[in-house]
């Protein structure tokens, strides 16, 4: 790892600490552990279990989409550079993540202006397949203000996507900016970028993408659930379909912040939804979204410091005939 990179990441614990504290403080330390001293921990590997199902998952998406681009990759290279991946989260707006094209490039020699778009599509197909999730999570709810709201976000990445699809006016732009100065010099590397947007957003990739994303992020709302009924809440299909709102929304939340991991926005979230629709106490409702974040965020990192370990050459450069891994 870099030393930038290892510097962010440094960064992004003291940030973490500092929120965590802070949400220690508001959820009363005291009582926070012993809401935490009686959740059922024998129900963690069963959240812990979800959690990889949807890494999983993502890692298929992740997987095919390099086939799209034309990547010749085989699973196991693709594996680890998913898995090194998983650390980057933790850089501010997740830019980090775009070294896993850096990765791609070392492994395969792929120009990273081919692969790069796969973390832009990731994104949006993510951020679609966590909106739907939320949608229907709001069919617990009779305001039609909450709807709204969510068919506007999804309504705003729809429209990035037609644009993209849209070949003259996408073109046109690309025309525009090579009569401009600073962007001249990017315009192949721009269309590039281009033609695999174009590719990934085909309305067919599209459907697929949004379809393994929603399964993915589905099972992490899941987990979510199970937090929230150890923490004494009683089960129901309503409390189910709100918990994975929760999740999904504090998760958009969090992107939407730009801090690293989401830190701050999805906690902030998790504990304010919580209160207010499952009628939770502060306290418990502070301990779930600890729960929830080191099952989901936290084990993440947890498993890409592993993976940097074992495949540090992934970052410090490698042979490009490394491609069957």
């Amino acid at each position: 790892m870099s030393s930038d990179l290892r510097r962010k990441f440094l960064w992004s614990l003291v940030l973490a600490l500092v929120i965590y504290v802070g949400l220690a403080v508001y959820g009363d330390w005291q009582k926070l552990t012993g809401e935490l001293a009686h959740f059922p921990w024998l129900w963690l590997p069963a959240i812990l279990g979800l959690t990889l199902v949807n890494y999983a998952g993502r890692l298929i998406k992740w997987h095919w989409y390099l086939g799209l681009v034309g990547v010749k990759i085989g699973w196991v290279e693709s594996a680890r550079i998913f898995g090194v991946g998983m650390i980057m989260v933790m850089t501010p707006g997740k830019v980090g993540e775009f070294m896993k094209a850096y990765m791609v490039k070392n492994v395969t020699g792929t120009p990273m202006s081919s692969t790069a778009p796969i973390v832009l599509a990731e994104r949006i197909t993510d951020g679609l397949a966590m909106l739907l999730l939320a949608s229907v999570g709001m069919f617990a709810f009779l305001e039609p203000a909450r709807r709204l709201l969510a068919l506007g976000v999804l309504a705003a990445l729809l429209a990035v996507v037609i644009v993209i699809q849209i070949r003259p006016l996408a073109l046109w732009f690309l025309g525009m900016g090579r009569q401009v100065p600073f962007v001249k010099r990017f315009a192949g590397s721009l269309y590039q970028f281009y033609e695999s947007s174009y590719t990934l957003f085909k309305p067919r990739n599209l459907v697929i993408a949004i379809s393994i994303g929603t399964f993915s992020w589905l099972c992490e709302g899941l987990a979510y659930y199970l937090v929230v009924l150890g923490m004494g809440i009683e089960p129901s299909g309503g409390t189910m379909l709100i918990a994975v709102f929760i999740f999904s929304i504090s998760t958009v939340l969090g992107a939407v912040v730009g801090t690293p991991g989401g830190l701050g926005g999805t906690e902030g979230g998790l504990v304010a939804l919580a209160v207010q629709l499952l009628d939770m106490g502060r306290t418990p409702a502070t301990a779930a979204a600890l729960l929830i974040r080191f099952a989901t965020l936290w084990f993440g990192v947890a498993l890409g410091l592993i993976s940097l370990g074992l495949w540090p050459y992934l970052l410090d450069g490698a042979p490009t005939e490394r491609v069957k891994g």
